[in-house]
């Protein structure tokens, strides 16, 4: 039997002693996207545990170019998860999670707002297939605390978006490199997926530091000259803070 995701990507962290998480979103003017993936990704397949996939490349890529570059993703030991924050009603939830694991994803991100008895809904379907649910709780970008930081019956939204995820028993939350006091908040209660390193001033150390298990990273190495070179240097700064 294939062990839970969340074993999956644990044991792809310690394979490849990385914790980083390739965030594969091109720039918009870029064209030839498989082959941009792929390249991509062979280049910094030592250097990482997993890939995700936003609207970036699920939007203009076929089921099958999707699927094939997840087979590459999982031909390197790696883990694949769509970005598309699942956000809708429980039978709109259930046909995307099958859609999405039928192109190879190991796992989606979702929206805690659509409800603890939808999320527990979707946490369940997904686990049937054997894919994973990682909850948002704080995205990076500054906009974020007017949602997510909103105060809502007394206490913050993103209070209550964690709280919604260990109960789904999610196999993860979403919390931006960018709110150090809110990573520290939650660290440990289930495994945190940090975005915003570099573009958006998010420091990996300090993340790591501050409760982040895995380090979401897409710019920063995909836009470089080398990215290997990039990724290897940020996973070695991940292994000092660890040692």
């Amino acid at each position: 039997m294939t062990r839970p995701f969340r074993e999956r990507i644990a044991r792809a962290a310690g394979a490849k002693k990385s914790s980083i998480v390739l965030a594969l979103d091109p720039p918009a003017n870029r064209r030839k996207l498989p082959g941009f993936a792929a390249k991509t990704i062979r280049a910094v397949e030592q250097h990482i545990c997993a890939v995700k996939m936003n609207f970036h490349l699920i939007l203009p890529l076929s089921a099958s170019e999707i699927s094939r570059i997840n087979k590459l993703v999982h031909s390197y030991g790696l883990q694949s998860i769509a970005d598309i924050k699942l956000n809708d009603i429980e039978n709109t939830n259930e046909v995307a999670i099958d859609h999405l694991t039928r192109m190879g994803f190991d796992a989606v991100i979702a929206n805690p707002f659509i409800g603890k008895g939808g999320l527990a809904v979707l946490v369940q379907e997904a686990h049937r297939t054997n894919a994973g649910v990682i909850a948002l709780v704080y995205m990076s970008h500054p906009g974020a605390r007017e949602g997510f930081g909103l105060e809502v019956g007394g206490r913050r939204l993103y209070r209550e978006f964690l709280e919604r995820a260990a109960g789904a028993r999610a196999d993860g939350i979403v919390v931006g490199a960018t709110q150090l006091d809110i990573l520290k908040q939650v660290a440990s209660q289930l495994p945190v997926y940090s975005p915003g390193i570099g573009a958006q001033g998010g420091d990996a150390e300090q993340a790591v530091k501050s409760g982040a298990d895995y380090l979401i990273i897409g710019r920063l190495i995909v836009e470089a000259v080398q990215p290997a070179k990039v990724a290897k240097e940020i996973q070695s700064k991940i292994l000092s803070v660890r040692k």
